[in-house]
């Protein structure tokens, strides 16, 4: 009896120390990323100059996310160049082709050398009135069509006031993860209220939240979890990017209105690629 209650407690320690091991593994091995998202703005010459004076790290995966009418110029400037930058598109429908005005399919972007593409943005969700079902519906079209999907969720002021957090987050994922399989895509945490006004979640309260985030998306998907990249957005720029990349649950992060000036892009590069080279 004794030793069989010996065996069932070192089988027990193996286990907890073989899925701790696991974790960290998977952790290790998330991908540290940098996203510019220009929403509307910069025209041909301003994007030349851009990727001009833009530098890249091997340490840190660089996407550069403009408006649809630059992103085939966009893609043609980053080949000249010879830099290890990706392209990622600000929408997409979900369907493949059809009558649908101002839209773009997966495969459009793909054709014009899109590896990614934002989802569910704050303000796509706010402007364009797309729900978590519609949100799902682009996600699931985005893997089909062999593009990463860069999620975006995110409370509201009103919600954050309320103490909904919590309830929004968890969601807000479950909806745009329904029906999901794979685990080719990156979630992005950009509280609405941080988003172009200046004011950003301290380091502290985002680590804390993106620790929440990996424990929902866990009960949604298990141990791969620990493998899915969440970035923050919501202000971020060179002055807080320290702070944010010593957060362990911080992977990068989605950049606004910082990312359109190539030197303070570089300096948020910069600042993440030492962070990789000291974990």
């Amino acid at each position: 009896m004794e030793q069989s209650i010996e065996s069932y407690i070192k089988n027990l320690v193996r286990d907890v120390i073989g899925q701790s091991l696991g974790e960290l593994q998977l952790q290790s091995d998330r991908q540290t990323y940098v996203i510019a998202n220009w929403k509307m703005n910069k025209n041909l010459n301003e994007t030349a100059e851009f990727f001009q004076k833009i530098n890249s790290s091997q340490d840190v995966s660089v996407v550069i996310c403009p408006p649809a009418q630059l992103l085939y110029p966009a893609h043609l400037m980053i080949k000249q160049s010879g830099k290890p930058i990706g392209l990622g598109g600000q929408n997409v429908h979900w369907a493949d082709k059809g009558a649908y005005t101002g839209e773009s399919s997966g495969s459009m972007l793909r054709d014009i050398g899109c590896e990614y593409v934002i989802i569910g943005h704050s303000e796509r969700r706010q402007y364009s009135y797309e729900d978590d079902e519609l949100v799902n519906k682009k996600v699931l079209h985005a893997i089909k069509s062999e593009l990463t999907p860069i999620i975006c969720i995110g409370e509201t002021l009103g919600q954050k006031n309320a103490l909904q957090t919590e309830q929004v987050l968890e969601k807000q994922l479950c909806g745009a993860l329904k029906d999901i399989d794979s685990s080719n895509f990156i979630l992005a945490y950009e509280p609405v209220w941080a988003i172009g006004t200046g004011q950003s979640a301290t380091a502290e309260l985002a680590g804390q939240t993106h620790a929440y985030i990996r424990s929902i998306l866990k009960k949604i998907i298990g141990e791969k979890a620990e493998g899915i990249s969440i970035l923050y957005g919501g202000s971020a720029n060179e002055s807080n990017a320290a702070d944010f990349s010593a957060m362990p649950d911080i992977d990068g992060v989605l950049v606004g209105g910082a990312s359109l000036n190539a030197q303070s892009f570089d300096g948020i590069i910069n600042v993440f690629a030492k962070g990789e080279q000291n974990s």
